[in-house]
This record gives C-alpha cells, structure tokens and sequence, in this order.
C-alpha cells in the first residue's frame, strides 16, 4: 500500500521561467511642484536612458543572458559589455528590472552625451543600470503587486555593483529629498504611489 501510495515530487529541471516581450516602462507625468505624502516613495532620478533588463530565463540563479531594451524596443545593452554579467548579481532564474541607464561625469553626474557615445559603440566610461522596479520573478508577473512589495523583493534579490544598483527610496518626504537632488545636480526624484500597479506606458 504504502509503494502504491507514493508520489515523485522532484522538480522538473528541464522547464525555465518565462520572460515576458513587449513590456514597455511606466511613464512618469511631471508634478507642478515638489511636494510630502505619506502615500507615496520618492526616489532620486538622474536623468539617464529609461529601460528594462531581462535577465535569463537559466538553469540556476545567477546565470543566463542579459538583455537591455530601452523605450522604443531597441536592445542597447548589445553594446555595453559591463552589463553582460549582470545577472550574478540577480538571485533568480529570471527577471525583468526596470531602471535607468546611466554615465556619469569626473564629477558624479549623469553624462548623457557619453551615454550616447557608448550606446552608438564608441569607447569611453563605463554605464551602469540604476534599478527601481522589479516586474517579473521567476516566470511570474510582479506587475499587479504594489510598489513596496515589488521593491522589497528587489532589495532581496539584487546584490549591488558597479554595474547595477538599487535605488534608494525615501518615504513621505519629497520635498526634502527634491532639495537635495537640486543641491547636488541630481536631475530630478520620481514620486510613486507605496500601493500602485505597475501599468506598463
């Protein structure tokens, strides 16, 4: 009775995580003025390309492909071989992160026009991928989660480096954070609802 009874559970290795196409960011609309809500996560932009980096599908967490896809569909990453080995700082078997490519000046600034150089094939300063959104884990969707639960899994599953790093979120205070990003030249802060869906364009 008990063989008969018996069932086999082993996983089936054979079968990766999906990774979904055609996602496209979430675009932010301009505010007339910096502003505090407790509603909300305010986090520095620096004025960088927008895109997503899929990472894998692979066989186990930490390897697999990288791909860099900015808003018109164009794959940028092609060019950028820093970010090549991103996905040993990912602990997952996939995942779609949604962030900003970015180079940076001798003076910690964002240079877009060396951002450019690099996409279009030049040589020059290395461009990292600062990361604010975690859309898709390990064949599932995250797009319908909350803000501050899709962020908390990124924060576990991103290790930093030099070619990809979290970026930080500060709640409620916008306003003080929008003066520090002024005081350094930092772009600007995007301020995101703490219980939003991600709605993709």
């Amino acid at each position: 009775m008990r063989d008969q009874l018996s069932l086999r559970l082993e996983p089936e290795l054979a079968t990766l995580p999906n990774l979904p196409e055609g996602l496209r960011p979430m675009r932010p609309k301009p505010a007339s003025e910096p502003f505090d809500s407790a509603a909300h996560v305010f986090e520095p932009w620096w004025g960088g390309l927008r895109a997503l980096a899929y990472v894998g599908p692979a066989d186990a967490a930490g390897d697999g492909d990288v791909r860099v896809v900015d808003e018109a569909g164009r794959d940028v990453g092609a060019r950028l071989p820093e970010l090549a080995g991103m996905a040993v700082r990912i602990a997952a078997r996939s995942a779609v992160l949604d962030g900003e490519l970015v180079a940076v000046d001798e003076a910690g600034l964002a240079d877009n026009a060396e951002l450019e150089r690099r996409i279009a094939g030049e040589p020059g300063r290395a461009v990292a991928f600062l990361a604010f959104d975690l859309l898709h884990l390990d064949g599932r969707s995250l797009l319908t989660q909350p803000l501050h639960r899709r962020r908390e899994q990124l924060k576990r599953i991103l290790h930093p480096g030099d070619e990809v790093v979290a970026v930080p979120a500060i709640a409620a205070e916008g306003r003080a954070l929008h003066a520090a990003a002024a005081a350094q030249g930092i772009a600007g802060i995007l301020a995101r609802q703490r219980t939003s869906p991600y709605l993709p364009g």
